[in-house]
């Protein structure tokens, strides 16, 4: 068994604690279960999610490059294949604090709209440009893309009108950070704009300027429906409790350079509740099958934790008058149906059906330093499946392990102080062999607080 100095739970190896049958034996006793669970990333902010053609193509913040993920299954992200497709050039202007990119399929390429600063410049827009159809192809750094104001500016998105194209972003409208704007000009094409910008909304209401500091506006996304074009946007600040999402809506066909073609909703449509705060920054994706609409956005992991905060999805309704209705944010402990055609099967395996000497308590098991735990799973076939610990923070706990084929793995590094978090998800990667696989834990350190365990495909 192999493990670091601290450790919570380490996965015994010797094919990681696996007793596998012949090839020969029966592997149909798994009973999949059709739900998940929030968060579908433990960590993440500002994710973007885009469906193109039977694939899911995603990214979020990472600070220091930009990180490409793909997966047949939204819900997957946490095991899907990525690549780091861009990584800046030490001291330039767009080299640090590389925040919210978007992945946009234009014209038989993709293109990478960030924002970043460095080398002593304030935060800018930027645009990368794919070599072909392949998001994982070669990109090349087009540069900055900005309107003749030359403004402070984030989030920028892209709104596709027939044959038109749209950028929308948030920016200052000065050189003082006093308040965030929506804009919106015209393009010329996907990496330039052909128009002076034009302000579609400041924080007007008071649901808007919640949090200090400076008032916001900001992480336009873009919505369509059969007779509008929507932004949800992201008002309050960041960094609060009270980050939650506006509306902005114009009829399909309209001027969208003309503010009056647009109307903004008094109200917020999607904020915190059911114990999840701050949701916000969210993206829009069809289920696999495209019969659903599906919210993804991120929000704090507990209440006043700010920025630290992780990746959730539920589905929406679009309702009778084009409107989004997305009701209340999802809690971590509720599972929600899989997105209709997700292809993911999930083996859940409860509290009663794992073999422990743990203390079985209402909630899940209670696991302390020397104690095992154990589940059998049938794998139809070889290959690689993924172990989910879904558990709550009862301390610092943080869980190394490595299986007889070499892959290494770290489950949780609790290093940000939280202590309130409802439910997280970690996972591991294991290679198992066709046939009864019996997979061992075992608590080598602490307290840990299980509430149940999952094996996925993906």
């Amino acid at each position: 068994m192999k493990k670091s100095a601290l450790t919570g739970i380490a996965i015994l190896t010797a094919g990681i604690g696996l007793a596998a049958c012949t090839p020969d034996q029966s592997s149909e006793s798994n009973e999949y279960v059709k739900e998940f669970y929030n968060p579908i990333l433990p960590d993440g902010a500002d994710p973007w999610m885009t469906k193109h053609e039977d694939t899911y193509v995603y990214t979020h913040t990472t600070g220091s490059n930009i990180t490409i993920w793909q997966s047949d299954s939204p819900t997957s992200m946490m095991n899907a294949e990525s690549k780091v497709v861009w990584e800046p050039t030490p001291g330039t202007e767009n080299s640090q604090n590389i925040w919210a990119p978007e992945v946009h399929f234009i014209d038989g390429k993709w293109y990478v709209y960030y924002a970043a600063d460095g080398g002593g410049s304030q935060h800018r827009m930027y645009v990368l440009e794919s070599e072909n159809e392949d998001p994982f192809s070669e990109y090349t750094d087009v540069g900055q893309i900005t309107d003749p104001t030359d403004k402070w500016g984030i989030d920028g998105t892209v709104i596709q009108q027939e044959e038109e194209l749209f950028y929308v972003w948030s920016g200052w409208e000065g050189d003082e950070n006093v308040s965030q704007y929506i804009y919106i000009a015209g393009m010329e094409n996907p990496m330039e704009l052909n128009t002076d910008r034009v302000e579609l909304s400041r924080p007007e209401y008071d649901w808007e300027k919640e949090g200090g500091a400076p008032s916001i506006n900001e992480g336009p996304q873009i919505l369509y429906t059969e007779d509008y074009i929507h932004i949800v946007y992201s008002g309050s600040g960041s960094w609060s409790d009270f980050y939650k999402l506006g509306i902005l809506t114009a009829e399909r066909g309209s001027d969208l350079l003309d503010p009056d073609s647009w109307t903004k909703q008094e109200e917020p449509v999607f904020e915190s509740g059911n114990n999840v705060y701050g949701p916000g920054h969210a993206s829009f994706v069809e289920s696999p099958d495209g019969s659903e609409q599906w919210i993804v956005y991120h929000a704090a992991k507990e209440q006043g934790s700010g920025w630290t905060r992780n990746v959730r999805m539920q589905p929406f309704e679009i309702n009778e008058d084009g409107f989004p209705e997305f009701g209340e944010p999802v809690p971590v402990t509720k599972p929600l149906p899989l997105p209709a055609g997700d292809p993911v099967n999930i083996t859940k395996y409860t509290a009663e059906e794992i073999e422990t000497e743990a203390d079985i308590t209402e909630e899940g098991i209670l696991a302390e330093t020397d104690q095992n735990l154990s589940i059998t799973f049938d794998a139809p076939e070889d290959g690689e499946y993924y172990l989910y610990l879904y558990w709550r923070n009862s301390g610092a706990v943080t869980v190394n392990g490595s299986t007889d084929s070499g892959d290494t793995f770290t489950l949780f590094n609790n290093n940000q102080g939280l202590q309130n978090e409802p439910l997280t998800a970690s996972s591991y990667k294991l290679n198992l062999k066709q046939g009864e696989n019996t997979i061992d834990l075992i608590v080598t350190n602490g307290t840990f607080d299980l509430d149940h365990i999952e094996i996925k495909d993906r």
